[in-house]
C-alpha cells in the first residue's frame, strides 16, 4: 500500500492569505496533555510556574537520615554524589550496587508559594516525570499514584496547598517487587524482560551493552502552575496543499476555559516582526480548540542533511483576551512533504522515504540513551552527539524502543541539523501484558508523547516497538517455556490489541499525517521475505558468526539494524580504572563487556584478517579496524543497491556508560574507526569499490539534488610507491542515481601481486567535487607493508592544533590517539603516502607541548612489522 504525505512545518515566511478561524470542540483529560501546557510563556500574566525542584532531601524508608538530593535526578546519582555508594561505571563497581534496586526510597522537599501563585483560581502540581512506582503526598495527604516514567503527572492541588512550609513526599517502590507480583498475579507466562509489565526504560534492567542499573527518582522537573480562566494545552502545526508556489498552514490551539470570553489570536515572524496573522475569536466555556489557517507563498522547504538546508520559520502566537489576560507560544516550525512508501513491486515489497518528492536514502544510525543515568546528561553532549552524527553526513536516527523518549532538545537539534527521526514507542524484545488498566496507561503515555513530538519536522515515523514480533516468530519462546495453544493465542492477542489496534488509532487520531509501522523490522532475519519485504535487522554477521561478505549477499529493502563491535579508545578504558599495564584479560575489561561471546567474536573476525595483535593498544586498534572494514562493507552494498535498498542505519551511534559494544562513538565523545568510515560512505558524492565473484563492481552514488558529470579514475598502486593508471571514463549521473562499472578482478590485479599493492578509484566531477575508495586484494595481516616511520609537526592554531604527518613509504591506517586526554581528530585511520603531507585539525585543551607527549601513532605496518 501507498501511504499518504505526512507535511509537517516550521520556518520563515514569504507572504501569507488568511483563509478562515473557526471554533470546534475537543474534551480530552487534562493529564493527557500537561507536558504541553508547559512550553507555554506568560507575558505580565497568568499562568504562572513556580519551580519545586529544589530544596529536596532523600532517604532509605525507615530511616532518619535524610541527605540532599538532586532533581531531576535519580536514587543512584544522589547516592553517588553523598559518596554513600561507589560509581558503577567504575572498574566492577556494577555488581555492588544492586541492593539498590530492591529497596523503597523517600524524597520530599518543604516549599512556599508565592501570594500571586496562591490567588490563581486554578492550582496544579505538575510532575513531568516520576520513574516509575510512586506514591505522591501533599501536606500528609496522599494526591497521586504512578506507574509510568514515560508520562507526565498533572494533580490539581488548590484545596491542599498553604502559603508557607508546604511538605510535599514522593515515595518510590522497588520495578523489581512489582514485576515479581505482576508476572505471579497474571494467568499467563510474558517471556522477554523484567521490564515488561512497567512502563520503564527496558535497558535499565540490562542489556548487552548496558549495565543493569534499575533506576528511580525524580527524573524529570517538578513545578506549581497557576491560572485563572483559561489556559492553552497543545499548540499543533499542520501543513496541506504543499506545492512549489504555496502552502497551506493550519494551527490547532487546544484550550481550557471557565468561560465564555472573546480573545485575539496573531501570530508574529521573530525574524522580521512583521505580524502575519491576526483574527479575533469567541472561546466557549470548556475545552475548545480553535483552529486557523494561513498560506505560506513560495514557501522555503525543509531538507535533510546533505539535500539542502532544513529551513526553520520562526514565530510567536499570542492569545490575548479582553480582559488582558496573555499566553504566547514560540515555535520553530519545517515546511516539508514526507511519506513512507510501501509497495508491492517486482523484488515484494519497497520500504522508503519520499521528501518533498523525491524518493530519500535514509542514511544513518540506531540511537540509545546517552547515559544509564538520563538526568546526568548535560545540553553540550546533546548538541556535541547530534553535530556529530550530522559531521558523518547522516540524515536519519531511528530511537530505539528500549530506551526513552528523548528530551525537546534532542529533536530541537534533529529539526536543525536535518536529520530525520525513526521514532520507536518504548517496547522491545518481549511480549507485554494486555489487560485494561495496561492499555489505558500505554494509551495516555501515548497521546502525551505524539502531542509533544508532532510539530518537529524531524518526527519521521512512530514504530510499535523493537523485534517483539521477531521474537515472537523467531527466537523460540513457545518451545522453550512449553506453552499451550491456548496460551499462544492469548499472548498473541495482547500484541495484536497494542501493536495493530491501540497505538495506530491513537496514531490516525492525533498525528494523522504520519505513518506507523506496528514493528521493527517486519520479518526476522533468516527468512528469505527479510530481504525482500519493508525493513529487515539482519545479524548473520556478528550473531551468526558469518563472514563480513556476507553483507554483499544480504542486502534488504531497508537496513535498520547491523553491526559489529569494537573496543573503546584506550583513554576510556584507562577512565573505568583498568590495572595498570597492557593486560588482555583484565576482570574490568570483561567487567565492561556485557556481550557473553562479545571478545571471542572480535577475536574471530580478527584472526580472519590474518591480524596479530600483541597488547591492548594494537587488540583497540585491531577490532575498530574490523569494524570499519565490515559495516562499511555492508554501507556500501546497501547504498550501492539503490533503489531497490533505500536505506542503510547501522547499529548503534553511541554508549550509555564505558563499555566495548557496536557504537560507532565511545562515552568519552571519541571516534571510533567506524565513525570516519560513515563519514566517507555516507557523503553526498561517494564511492565504493564491491567484490563481485572474480570482478570489482565499482559504484558512483550521487546523492544530491543536482546532476554530476566526472571523471572516474583508477590505478594499481605498488606499496614500494610506484603507481599505474590503467582505466579512465567519464560519468554523467543524474540526482539519486548510481554510476556503476565493472572490472575483471584478473585485470586489476595478479594474484601473484595480491599482498603488494592496492587499487585506488577515485572521482571528481567538473567542479572539483571528489570521492575516492581503496581495494586490497589480499587479508590485511598478509599484506607486504613496509616498516614505517613518520614525521610529525604541530602547529598551534585558533581553531586547535594543526598536525602535519609525512612518511616515509604507504602506510595504512594510520591511528591517531591520545592515552590520558580528550582529543577530537577531524581525520583518522587515514592512508599516508610517500611524498605527501597529510594535515589533522586536532580539537583537545593540552598545550602542543603535552600533546605531543602523549600522541600515539599506530597503523597497520606496525602490526605486520610487530610480529
Amino acid at each position: 500500500m501507498t501511504s499518504q504525505p505526512s507535511n509537517s512545518s516550521f520556518s520563515r515566511h514569504c507572504s501569507y492569505n488568511i483563509f478562515r478561524g473557526v471554533v470546534f470542540f475537543l474534551f480530552l483529560p487534562a493529564a493527557l496533555s500537561s507536558l504541553l501546557f508547559t512550553s507555554c510563556k506568560t507575558v505580565g500574566q497568568l499562568p504562572l510556574e513556580q519551580s519545586l525542584s529544589g530544596n529536596w532531601t532523600f532517604a532509605e524508608s525507615g530511616s532518619k537520615d535524610f541527605y540532599p538530593a538532586s532533581v531531576p535526578g535519580t536514587i543512584h546519582t544522589d547516592l553517588i554524589h553523598n559518596n554513600l555508594i561507589p560509581n558503577p561505571f567504575e572498574k566492577c563497581n556494577e555488581k555492588d550496587v544492586q541492593w539498590i534496586a530492591r529497596k523503597t526510597w523517600v524524597y520530599k522537599t518543604h516549599f512556599d508559594v508565592s501570594s500571586s501563585l496562591l490567588k490563581a483560581q486554578n492550582l496544579a502540581l505538575v510532575f513531568e516525570g516520576l520513574d516509575t512506582y510512586a506514591d505522591v503526598r501533599l501536606n500528609g495527604h496522599q494526591i497521586l499514584h504512578t506507574n509510568n516514567m514515560f508520562r507526565s503527572w498533572e494533580v490539581m492541588a488548590k484545596e491542599f496547598i498553604q502559603e508557607k512550609n508546604n511538605l510535599l513526599e514522593i515515595i518510590f517502590y522497588p520495578a523489581l517487587d512489582h514485576y515479581e507480583a505482576d508476572s505471579a498475579a497474571n494467568s499467563v507466562y510474558l517471556p522477554g524482560g523484567k521490564w515488561i509489565y512497567s512502563r520503564k526504560a527496558a535497558y535499565h534492567f540490562g542489556w548487552d551493552w548496558g549495565p543493569t542499573l534499575i533506576t528511580s527518582g525524580i527524573w524529570k522537573p517538578v513545578k506549581l502552575v497557576g491560572w485563572n480562566n483559561l489556559r492553552a494545552t497543545d499548540w499543533h502545526f499542520t501543513t496541506s496543499d504543499l506545492t512549489e508556489k504555496q502552502a497551506r498552514i493550519g494551527l490547532n490551539v487546544s484550550l481550557e476555559s471557565s468561560r465564555k470570553q472573546k480573545a485575539k489570536i496573531s501570530i508574529n515572524d521573530q525574524k522580521t516582526g512583521q505580524e502575519i496573522y491576526s483574527q479575533i475569536i469567541g472561546i466557549e466555556a470548556g475545552t475548545p480548540t480553535i483552529t486557523n489557517e494561513f498560506t505560506i507563498e513560495n514557501p522555503k522547504l525543509w531538507w535533510t542533511n546533505g539535500l539542502g538546508e532544513p529551513y526553520l520559520y520562526e514565530w510567536t502566537i499570542r492569545l490575548e483576551t479582553a480582559d488582558g489576560q496573555v499566553i504566547s507560544h514560540d515555535v520553530a516550525y519545517g515546511i516539508r512533504s514526507l511519506r513512507l512508501v510501501e509497495q508491492a513491486d517486482s523484488i515484494g515489497k519497497s520500504f522508503y522515504f519520499e521528501l518533498n518528492g523525491r524518493p530519500l536514502f535514509a542514511k544513518g544510525v540506531n540511537y540509545i540513551p546517552q547515559q544509564s543515568f538520563v538526568t546526568e546528561v548535560p545540553d553540550s553532549s546533546y548538541h556535541s552527539l547530534i553535530q556529530q552524527a550530522a559531521e558523518a553526513n547522516m540524515n536519519m536516527i531511528r530511537i530505539w524502543g528500549g530506551g526513552i523518549y528523548e528530551n525537546d532538545l534532542f529533536y530541537e537539534l534533529c529539526d536543525r541539523h536535518g536529520i530525520l527521526v525513526w521514532q520507536d514507542f518504548m517496547f522491545a524484545c518481549a511480549m507485554y501484558p494486555g489487560d485494561p488498566d495496561f492499555l489505558d496507561n500505554v494509551r495516555i503515555e501515548a497521546v502525551q508523547q505524539i502531542k509533544r513530538l508532532r510539530n518537529h519536522p524531524c518526527l519521521a515515523l512512530w514504530c510499535g516497538n523493537n523485534e517483539v514480533d521477531e521474537a515472537w516468530h523467531n527466537w523460540g519462546w513457545q518451545k522453550q517455556y512449553e506453552m499451550s495453544a491456548v496460551t499462544q493465542d492469548t499472548i498473541w492477542q495482547y500484541y495484536t490489541n497494542l501493536f495493530h489496534s491501540l497505538l495506530p488509532e491513537i496514531v490516525a487520531t492525533h498525528d494523522p499525517s504520519r505513518q506507523y509501522v506496528s514493528t521493527s523490522p517486519q520479518i526476522g532475519w533468516g527468512r528469505k521475505e527479510s530481504m525482500t519485504h519493508a525493513d529487515s535487522h539482519y545479524w548473520g554477521v556478528w550473531w551468526g558468526k558469518l563472514p563480513f561478505e556476507k553483507y554483499l549477499e544480504k542486502v534488504p529493502r531497508f537496513m535498520s539494524e547491523f553491526g559489529f563491535q569494537a573496543l573503546p579508545s584506550r583513554f576510556l578504558i584507562n577512565s573505568y580504572g583498568l590495572d595498570e599495564g597492557n593486560d588482555l584479560l583484565s576482570p574490568e575489561l570483561h567487567c565492561h563487556q556485557k556481550n557473553p561471546q562479545g571478545y571471542q567474536t572480535i577475536d574471530l573476525y580478527i584472526e580472519r584478517e590474518k591480524l596479530k595483535p600483541r597488547n591492548l593498544n594494537e587488540y583497540i586498534y585491531a577490532s575498530q579496524l574490523i569494524q570499519a572494514q565490515g559495516i562499511g562493507m555492508g554501507i556500501e552494498a546497501q547504498h550501492s543497491a539503490m533503489p531497490s535498498c533505500m536505506g542503510s542505519l547501522y547499529w548503534q551511534l553511541n554508549d550509555v556508560w564505558p563499555v566495548t559494544s557496536w557504537s560507532s562513538i565511545d562515552s568519552k565523545g571519541i571516534w571510533k574507526a567506524l565513525h570516519y568510515r560513515v563519514k566517507e560512505l555516507f557523503a553526498p558524492l561517494s564511492l565504493s569499490i564491491i567484490p563481485e565473484g572474480d570482478s570489482l563492481k565499482i559504484s558512483i552514488i550521487n546523492d544530491q539534488l543536482r546532476p554530476v558529470k566526472g571523471k572516474l579514475q583508477l590505478q594499481r598502486y605498488s606499496f614500494k610507491g610506484s603507481s599505474e593508471e590503467f582505466f579512465a571514463n567519464d560519468f554523467d549521473i543524474e540526482s539519486n542515481e548510481v554510476a556503476k562499472t565493472k572490472l575483471r578482478l584478473h585485470d586489476v590485479s595478479k594474484t601473484k601481486q595480491a599482498q603488494t599493492e592496492m587499487l585506488i578509484a577515485e572521482f571528481m566531477d567538473s567542479e572539483g567535487q571528489s570521492c575516492r575508495d581503496f581495494q586490497f586484494f589480499a587479508p590485511l595481516g598478509e599484506l607486504k607493508l613496509m616498516p614505517a616511520a613518520i614525521e610529525t609537526t604541530i602547529e598551534e592554531k585558533t581553531e586547535g592544533l594543526l598536525l602535519s604527518l609525512k612518511a616515509d613509504v604507504f602506510t595504512a591506517f594510520v591511528q591517531l590517539s591520545l592515552p590520558t586526554a580528550f582529543a577530537h581528530f577531524d581525520d583518522n585511520f587515514f592512508h599516508l603516502f610517500p611524498g605527501q603531507t597529510k594535515t589533522v585539525l586536532v580539537n583537545t585543551q593540552l598545550s602542543a607541548k603535552s600533546f605531543q607527549e602523549q600522541l600515539n601513532i599506530l597503523s597497520l605496518n606496525n602490526l605486520i612489522h610487530n610480529k
